[in-house]
C-alpha cells in the first residue's frame, strides 16, 4: 500500500501497482497534488485520540439510545401489569428495567472508559 494526504490532511491509500497521476492510458491513478506519506504517518493521523468533548458526545448518543430502549420496555411492561395480563415475572422485570434506567442516568459521560450497566434479562 501507498499512502498520501491532501492539503486538508485527508488520507488516501492506494495499492502498490496504482501509478502516479499523469500516467498515460492508466485506468486509475494517484490523484494530482497528493503528498506521499508513510504508513505510520497515515495511521497516526487516522487514529487521533478523541477529545473529551467527542467522548462525551459519543457517550451521550449511546446513553440516549439505551434510555430509549429502556423506556419502551418499561412502557410495555407497565401496560401488561396495568391490564392484568402478566404471564411471567413482569413486576420484577419492571423493577429491573427501572433500576437499569436510573443507572444510565447516573453515568459520567466524560469517562473515556465508561462501563455501561448490564441490561436486565428478559424471560
Amino acid at each position: 500500500m501507498k499512502y498520501y494526504k491532501d492539503s486538508n490532511n485527508t488520507i488516501f491509500a492506494y495499492e502498490d501497482d496504482v501509478p502516479e497521476f499523469g500516467t498515460p492510458d492508466a485506468e486509475y491513478t494517484i490523484g494530482k497534488g497528493l503528498i506521499k506519506i508513510s504508513k505510520e504517518d497515515a495511521l497516526s493521523m487516522i487514529n487521533k485520540p478523541l477529545t473529551e468533548e467527542q467522548i462525551k458526545e459519543n457517550n451521550k448518543y449511546i446513553k440516549n439510545d439505551l434510555l430509549f430502549e429502556a423506556n419502551k420496555k418499561i412502557e410495555i411492561i407497565q401496560d401488561i401489569i396495568e391490564l392484568n395480563m402478566q404471564e411471567a415475572d413482569e413486576e420484577e422485570q419492571l423493577k429491573e428495567w427501572k433500576k437499569y434506567r436510573i443507572l444510565l442516568t447516573r453515568l459520567d459521560l466524560t469517562d473515556p472508559n465508561i462501563i455501561w450497566p448490564e441490561k436486565p434479562k428478559m424471560d
